[in-house]
């Protein structure tokens, strides 16, 4: 295990999904394009790659907001395509080696739960195609709480259901929002980016 990634003498570990756990940047990006397409809205990739920690639905509001969109998207059905063509390649995505180590290395030690902006669905589908079954005691998305992230909503609820208190938990994130979100919930946080998006 790198030891950057170490998660030293925390009683639980909370993971995000997408760009932690998995590299699903661009299938997220990809679908998330085209599903905006027809509606005259070209996403830059640069613009989504800077808000990955937010939720489909926030994120396409947001754009709205920033004048990259029409305040009359329909969100809710943006977002169920959006799903519809994530899930069709769902079997193309693949795991972060060096997150998916600290996984393994700690399971059977340390509770562990998925603590994520998206959507469960989405996450349980995925996760049938990669080595992390069985592995987390409680996954938590964006369905089970009022606020997603850069709120705290969503790791406090992950924490509560591993029965450990936030200031013992460590949070292993990729974005903004997701750090900023771990900091508000009390936890200590290491950004994976430096590891994850590391030149070969």
């Amino acid at each position: 295990m790198l030891p950057e990634l170490h998660p030293g003498h925390a009683e639980a570990l909370l993971f995000d999904w997408d760009g932690t756990l998995v590299d699903s940047q661009y299938a997220n990006y990809r679908a998330m394009a085209d599903v905006l397409a027809p509606h005259g809205v070209t996403l830059q990739q640069e613009w989504f790659d800077a808000r990955t920690g937010l939720s489909s639905a926030d994120l396409i509001r947001t754009l709205a907001k920033e004048g990259g969109a029409g305040p009359d998207l329909p969100v809710e059905e943006l977002v169920a395509a959006r799903d519809v063509l994530f899930l069709a390649n769902a079997d193309r995505i693949e795991v972060h080696p060096e997150v998916a180590e600290v996984v393994h290395a700690h399971h059977g030690t340390l509770p562990m739960a998925v603590a994520s902006g998206g959507a469960r669905l989405i996450i349980e589908t995925t996760m049938r195609h990669l080595p992390y079954q069985g592995l987390f005691t409680a996954l938590v998305t964006r369905d089970e709480v009022r606020r997603g992230k850069p709120a705290p909503d969503i790791f406090l609820r992950a924490a509560d259901a591993l029965a450990v208190p936030p200031a013992r938990c460590l949070v292993y994130e990729d974005s903004d929002e997701g750090i900023e979100a771990a900091r508000a919930a009390g936890m200590a946080v290491i950004d994976v980016r430096p590891v994850t998006r590391r030149a070969p």
